[in-house]
């Protein structure tokens, strides 16, 4: 009898213990994991959120001084030309040529073409357009056919502009040659002198040449500096140097009757 009575025990133990654990699994754990992910979300969303207000807070900022933004946005319009003239661009080389007091070899004006931004960067350290990313290959069906096409609407993308007048923007790609080793202008007395044939050869000194070399550099690196001071925008996207010759490729930017 107390054996019976032993194990009627233990096998109602047992069974609250199984009923425990599946109570446990069939209903706390679940209820666990959603309080879980909804702590979660309400983390994410209160990120969010938080973003959100900073953009707002900047914004507001922004409108209590739109009389100044508007203003700088004016004085910037200026820098780029309503016409395909580049009388102001030869103007602006020119008067850098001679404040770095280098010579001007050409200058060549491309046909202005639609405006492409230049996102990215070369090895060089060039501005160049940024390739777009690849898109990723759709992964195939468990079963081995062809996923199905995607019913979602893709949003309509904005036609390319073909003219002048559709595109908001037009830029002249100029490339310029200089001569870092040469002055801006001879002197007169200078000018078609030829080299007496009777002198004597003259030793090179290398720490003259060295110095020499740095100072043409530095000549250079002044001039793709000065060209950005305006007062039309010139942007620089290539820049060569090599061996005393500077050669680099600048936009200059116009605006359509579209982008007024």
């Amino acid at each position: 009898m107390t054996l019976n009575k032993q194990l009627i025990n233990l096998l109602g133990i047992l069974v609250a213990v199984i009923v425990l654990v599946a109570g446990l699994a069939l209903i706390a754990l679940p209820m666990y994991s959603q309080a879980q992910t909804i702590n979660a979300n309400a983390t994410t969303v209160a990120q969010t959120n938080a973003v959100y207000q900073a953009q707002i807070d900047g914004l507001s900022a922004a409108n209590e001084r739109i009389d100044e933004i508007d203003q700088s946005l004016a004085n910037l319009r200026t820098q780029i030309a309503a016409a395909p003239q580049l009388d102001d661009v030869y103007e602006i080389i020119g008067a850098t040529a001679q404040q770095a007091d280098v010579r001007i070899e050409s200058i060549a004006a491309e046909e202005s073409a639609p405006f492409i931004a230049r996102t990215a960067l070369d090895a060089e350290g060039n501005a160049v357009v940024a390739e777009p990313e690849p898109e990723p290959e759709p992964a195939p069906a468990e079963d081995g056919a062809a996923p199905a096409a995607e019913t979602e609407l893709e949003e309509p993308v904005a036609p390319e502009p073909t003219t002048a007048e559709d595109a908001p923007q037009r830029q002249v790609l100029v490339t310029i040659t200089i001569d870092v080793a040469q002055p801006y202008a001879l002197p007169a007395a200078a000018e078609g002198e030829a080299a007496d044939p009777a002198a004597p050869e003259t030793e090179t000194d290398p720490a003259a040449v060295r110095a020499d070399a740095t100072a043409q550099a530095q000549k250079a690196a002044a001039f793709v500096d000065a060209l950005g001071v305006g007062p039309r925008l010139l942007a620089p996207i290539n820049v060569e140097y090599t061996g005393g010759k500077l050669t680099i490729s600048v936009l200059a930017f116009i605006r359509t009757e579209t982008a007024q």
